[in-house]
């Protein structure tokens, strides 16, 4: 599929684009924090205020993998490293004029709460997670400290494939997704470009003790991926924070799984309060709303970012 072609297609779905790889999506939480007061789990599990939030990514259409869950449309896959890489502070300044542009359109809705609206104008996070992988973007451990110098917090999601750039960058928060528990079962799921992939992604986790805040998250489907598997892998890697979370079959991830296979937020405490148990760790919070629980080993308060 042709980029100018893709690219369009992702601004009828909400996307603004800065330069050639970086894009911004005003997040559904966001709106919803605007609004109606509902903020998202992110907010309730780690103290970030949802209307302050920018949901985007350094590398919109880089990836390894071809997971069955993405919301991408994977004909349009780039597996290798940004090329012409922007600058980080342009691509900064850029994604939150993007952001800023987006929320004026709010200006006319009567439920707007204004005291929000504006501290939103001014976005404390960056959620470097809407689409593609972020360590293929060279100027990644730039950017974050870009967005440190900023007073910014970022929240980094990746699929873990990059361990040598893991190394190099220190976000706030990192987030590996773990979607299987064995090699087999990774390659039917994840469908990664590279041979080693697997391999990459266990050396990844090992390097999750070095980071101050490190969470794995497991995105579940029925007939897919779920299994008590995963607690034996888990118990061997030193982390923080477990999300358990229900993947959505939204996007074009609605043409490769159903609906039906979506869990309800009751089989995921199920599934939770069984990893928990063999893990020996505790569900600390949870959101039905996004179906998803929160696991630690013990409830810290720092858990929850002094935003202040």
């Amino acid at each position: 599929m042709d980029e100018k072609l893709i690219k369009k297609a992702l601004a009828k779905q909400g996307y603004r684009f800065v330069g050639d790889h970086s894009a911004m999506k005003l997040c559904l939480w966001c709106k919803r924090a605007l609004l109606n007061d509902q903020t998202c789990y992110k907010h309730k599990f780690y103290g970030i205020q949802s209307w302050r939030c920018v949901q985007c990514s350094v590398s919109v259409f880089n990836c390894f993998n071809n997971c069955q869950f993405c919301w991408r449309d994977l004909d349009y896959t780039l597996p290798g490293f940004v090329e012409n890489p922007g600058d980080p502070e342009k691509i900064i300044d850029g994604l939150i004029e993007q952001h800023k542009l987006y929320l004026q359109s709010f200006k006319g809705n009567a439920k707007l709460d204004f005291d929000r609206f504006e501290e939103a104008m001014q976005p404390k996070h960056f959620a470097i997670s809407l689409a593609g992988d972020a360590t293929l973007y060279p100027l990644l451990p730039d950017f974050i400290r870009a967005l440190d110098k900023r007073g910014i917090t970022s929240f980094v999601v990746t699929n873990g494939l990059m361990p040598e750039v893991l190394k190099k960058i220190k976000p706030t928060q990192l987030y590996i997704s773990l979607d299987a528990y064995n090699k087999e079962l990774y390659d039917k799921v994840c469908r990664p470009s590279i041979d080693d992939a697997w391999e990459r992604l266990m050396e990844s986790l090992k390097l999750l003790k070095k980071f101050e805040r490190s969470c794995i998250r497991l995105t579940l489907f029925k007939n897919l991926n779920i299994g008590l598997d995963y607690a034996e892998l888990l118990k061997q890697i030193k982390f923080k924070f477990l999300e358990v979370k229900a993947g959505m079959a939204v996007g074009y991830a609605q043409y490769r799984l159903l609906y039906k296979d979506m869990l309800r937020h009751s089989e995921i405490q199920k599934i939770s309060d069984d990893l928990a148990e063999r893990m020996n760790w505790k569900i600390i919070d949870e959101s039905s709303r996004s179906r998803v629980c929160l696991l630690m080993k013990e409830d810290l308060k720092e858990r929850k970012l002094n935003l202040d």
